[in-house]
């Protein structure tokens, strides 16, 4: 039987992955770290609130035993304060590292995101594993995600006999979400795009990327895995499903135009500009490797995942 840490788990990822680990025969006790208490009863969780940066977790994580370490501990929605928001990812991240170092942990699976490729107009039609991230430096998140993802390769190059995985969601929603990424789309009384751009985009569904990180946990893989719904879905299919306008911005206007208003806190307008070109360019993943690596197949299409954002939204 293991012993298994999760940080972030009172996310909607943690917490549904607590909800799969609970009922594993094989777990013996989950050590969950997070600076909130996750919401449910738990009969092998043991709590600590702690934020990642917090130097104890390597004391934490040695007294405890920890064999598996599932880091899913990142800031989604964009801050204000973007060097703090890099703090807490990417040297909360190295505390996390380093302390799965130093308890002689077996394995090791982090939360990346398929946004660490970067929206760029010369991606490809399908971005897969083994393609190398490429840093956005007008988007934080994202930013990060790339940054994490090199400290993850050295992290496997001084760390041998640690197996690591390294899991890329896109974007993620499902009935316990509510994220920037859904507001943006549902408050707003139209969609912003610029250039004429109107590119496929993905969804995937919280239950569908929590099986991912299970069967990862289960089957001990190592390796770049992507948790993406079935399928694409257009910028044009999502406006008719929102009944919502596309309205096309001229470049020079829409960038400037967003920072500032984000900037003053503006209502409605919950990051920087940075995001605009992830609805401009294209950054669409492949999991075929995914799918053979785990024997996976997504319950849930992206147009499924949208339809069950806009479900959801109207309840609220």
């Amino acid at each position: 039987m293991s012993i298994v840490a999760i940080t972030g788990v009172s996310g909607y990822i943690g917490t549904r992955l607590l909800h799969q680990l609970e009922d594993d025969p094989e777990v013996q006790k989950i050590v969950g770290i997070d600076v909130k208490t996750p919401q449910g009863d738990f009969n092998k969780l043991e709590f600590h609130r702690l934020d990642v940066r917090d130097p104890r977790i390597f004391e934490l994580l040695k007294s405890k035993k920890v064999k598996e370490v599932i880091h899913l501990a990142f800031i989604v929605n964009p801050l204000h304060d973007d060097a703090l928001m890099h703090d807490i990812d990417v040297r909360g991240s190295k505390n996390v590292l380093d302390a799965t170092a130093a308890c002689e942990a077996e394995h090791l699976i982090v939360a990346s995101s398929t946004s660490a490729f970067g929206a760029f107009p010369d991606n490809p039609e399908f971005l897969t594993e083994n393609d190398p991230p490429r840093r956005q430096p007008n988007y934080t998140y994202a930013s990060d995600k790339y940054e994490v993802e090199k400290l993850i390769e050295r992290f496997k190059e001084e760390n041998p006999n640690i197996g690591v995985a390294v899991v890329r969601p896109c974007i993620v929603y499902g009935p316990n979400v509510d994220n920037y990424l859904s507001r943006f789309l549902l408050r707003l009384p139209f969609l912003p795009t610029t250039a004429k751009a109107m590119p496929e985009m993905q969804f995937v569904h919280e239950d569908d990327v929590a099986t991912v990180f299970r069967k990862i946990y289960d089957q001990k893989k190592v390796g770049f895995f992507h948790a993406i719904g079935e399928g694409v879905i257009g910028v044009e299919e999502i406006s008719k499903l929102l009944g919502k306008r596309i309205i096309n911005f001229p470049e020079k206007l829409i960038y400037p135009a967003i920072d500032i208003l984000w900037k003053l806190h503006a209502p409605l307008i919950e990051g920087p500009s940075g995001m605009i070109d992830f609805i401009r360019y294209r950054w669409v993943a492949s999991d075929h490797l995914t799918r053979e690596a785990l024997n996976h197949q997504p319950q849930y299409s992206s147009r499924e995942v949208v339809e069950i954002m806009i479900k959801t939204h109207k309840k609220r």
